[in-house]
């Protein structure tokens, strides 16, 4: 059964439980309510007939009283009936002999009896006549007019239920296909995008702000999402591809060459072998990075623990500063700051930082490097006096495999400072970056010093 359908059949039934529920609490009141004017018309034709039956010198004709659809009865103690009105025709019987006895008893009661075939509300009551004789007043009423009227209504009811549960069942159909039409784009949408893998496709929609719109800009932006990861990993695998092909074939080329030239002097056999160290090293951080990243597209988060920030730091600094070539490193003064942080992907981060900086600093140049405590935050802090970095530049540096026209033909993978953002937003932080070309750039990270916190990706979703 289709939604549209089951939608349709829930309308109509609450509609017609409704409407029978209606019907039924419309046909007891009314029936009710002529029980209740019954009675009082009952009630009054009693009192009157018994004032003029106390004040009379003889019994008058209660025909006078009762007349159409109106019986009336004035019976002995021993229920004889004493005298009858003609409308009763020839009864020859009390109308309610149960309710005579209980008047004598001085319980007055309305009752319903069935006097050929007919319903008759019947009203008893005990009174005396000429001082002290006791009689039994009984006067009822057919509900042969109110049933003909509750039957009218019965019938008034039925038919218009009917041919409103019909109209509720039509205008239910065509509600349901009209609410419902958007989704029938969106399923027509994702088959023709499974079919043709176009993902720049789009639901459209014109209508209101409600829960179906809400659906088709969930969807709408879910597929700009699609598609923007799908061309993201296109060009990452492109990307992979080329930056391993370089080292790979570099790597070919050497090993051929020492297979051909078996008798090649030592230095020129150390030349090449120290070429294809450096390229495997250069290898070896392209997988490291690929590794990285494809763990965080994969949802993988640092398992953190106490750590000494200062420690960090200084480790990091003999580690680097072998490798300075040329190039002076200033460590700031340390202070004993313990947050939470991951120290082997901390220290990578910071690594990064620094080899970037020695790299693109010239012999002779500056490198800084500090911790200290700033509020709820741990600033580390990498400064240099190097070319620094165009500002066309700045927005695209922490993508993937991306690298400026200026620095193309230095030894890299593109993918350092897209792991660095990585490990930092994993740490609940964030990286900033100042620059001005020709005097350097300074990147700070900032990690929380409290508590560990969710990935910043996790924060801002």
């Amino acid at each position: 059964m289709s939604i549209r359908l089951r939608l349709t059949v829930w309308y109509a039934g609450l509609m017609a439980l409704t409407l029978v529920l209606s019907s039924v609490i419309l046909y007891l009141v009314l029936n009710q309510s002529m029980t209740i004017e019954t009675d009082t018309f009952l009630e009054s034709k009693a009192r009157d007939m018994s004032f003029s039956l106390q004040s009379a010198l003889r019994l008058p004709d209660l025909d006078r009283f009762a007349e159409g659809d109106v019986y009336a009865q004035l019976l002995m103690p021993d229920l004889t009936i004493v005298d009858e009105s003609k409308s009763l025709g020839d009864l020859g019987e009390p109308l309610d002999p149960e309710a005579a006895r209980l008047a004598l008893a001085g319980t007055s009661s309305f009752n319903t009896v069935v006097i050929r075939d007919v319903r008759v509300r019947v009203y008893t009551t005990r009174i005396t006549i000429r001082g002290n004789q006791v009689r039994i007043l009984q006067v009822g009423r057919s509900f042969e007019r109110f049933e003909h009227t509750l039957t009218w209504l019965q019938r008034a009811l039925l038919i218009g239920d009917l041919a409103l549960v019909a109209l509720a069942t039509a205008v239910g159909w065509w509600m349901a296909g009209s609410s419902l039409r958007p989704i029938v784009r969106i399923t027509r949408t994702v088959q023709s995008i499974g079919e043709s893998q176009r993902l720049d496709q789009r639901v459209e929609y014109e209508g209101p702000h409600d829960e179906i719109g809400e659906l088709v800009h969930t969807f709408n932006r879910m597929l700009a999402q699609l598609e923007a990861s799908i061309s993201a990993q296109r060009r990452f695998v492109a990307d992979a591809s080329h930056e391993l092909r370089t080292p790979l074939t570099t790597l070919r080329l050497n090993i051929d060459l020492l297979r051909r030239d078996r008798t090649a002097e030592p230095p020129e056999r150390a030349e090449v072998l120290d070429d294809i160290a450096s390229e495997l090293d250069r290898l070896s951080r392209l997988v490291q990075g690929l590794l990285d990243l494809a763990r965080a597209d994969a949802g993988f988060h640092l398992e953190k623990q106490p750590v000494r920030a200062d420690e960090i730091v200084l480790d990091v600094y003999h580690q680097v500063r072998p490798a300075a070539d040329g190039v002076v490193i200033n460590l700031g003064e340390t202070f004993p700051i313990t947050f939470y942080a991951n120290p082997d992907y901390l220290k990578q981060l910071l690594l990064i930082l620094l080899d970037n900086a020695i790299k693109y600093t010239d012999p002779g140049g500056q490198v800084r490097f500090t911790v200290e405590r700033d509020g709820e935050w741990v600033k580390f802090q990498v400064s240099d006096t190097g070319r620094g970095i165009a500002p066309e530049d700045l927005p695209h540096i922490f993508e993937r495999f991306y690298r400026s026209r200026g620095v193309r033909r230095q030894r890299g993978t593109g993918l350092g400072l897209a792991v660095a953002r990585w490990i930092a937003e994993e740490h609940g932080g964030h990286i900033d970056v100042e620059s001005v070309p020709g005097r350097g750039a300074t990147f700070t990270v900032w990690l929380p010093a409290g508590e560990p916190r969710p990935p910043a990706s996790l924060q801002s979703s």
